[in-house]
């Protein structure tokens, strides 16, 4: 494979994308089905194009010499104000980062990382942040390896609802 360059998302890379982003949303359906509902190509599609209009959002693709997306990841940008407990923070909020299945293993979702991390020291960003699933074990190893600590465990009681 060439050498792996970095770039906006363009809407032309919409149809790529939201398959990525399918596989990722696919697992979080299988875990926990009550949260998360199937969603089409189609509505995959139309999330990412959203979120390319979104002004404080970020959506970058890892392509090589064919021009299509490899990999992506999708952060929002976060002011939080000062309050009497916490201080002000600028963060950006990660979405997901995803590597195609073919293509794992080669470094792609480092280098996505690391682009990440660049725009956000360029943008005197404080911290980025994530969700990673209990479930996802491949995924917060890979996190923890790129610099990732956890914070906070978020955690969910089902509550029968009367009817």
């Amino acid at each position: 494979m060439s050498e792996i360059t970095m770039r906006d998302a363009q809407p032309s890379d919409l149809a790529s994308l939201a398959r990525l982003l399918l596989l990722v949303h696919q697992l979080h359906v299988d875990a926990h089905p009550e949260v998360y509902r199937p969603i089409s190509h189609d509505e995959a599609g139309q999330l990412l194009q959203q979120r390319l209009r979104e002004p404080d959002t970020i959506v970058r693709v890892a392509e090589a010499d064919t021009n299509l997306p490899l990999g992506y990841y999708c952060a929002v940008i976060r002011s939080l104000p000062e309050s009497m407990i916490l201080h002000s923070r600028k963060l950006w909020y990660v979405n997901e980062v995803v590597v195609d299945p073919a293509f794992r293993g080669q470094g792609i979702g480092c280098k996505l990382l690391v682009d990440l991390k660049q725009l956000a020291e360029r943008e005197a960003v404080d911290s980025l942040e994530l969700d990673v699933g209990v479930f996802n074990a491949e995924a917060r190893q890979f996190f923890q390896g790129q610099g990732f600590k956890p914070v906070r465990i978020r955690m969910q009681a089902q509550v029968a609802r009367s009817r």
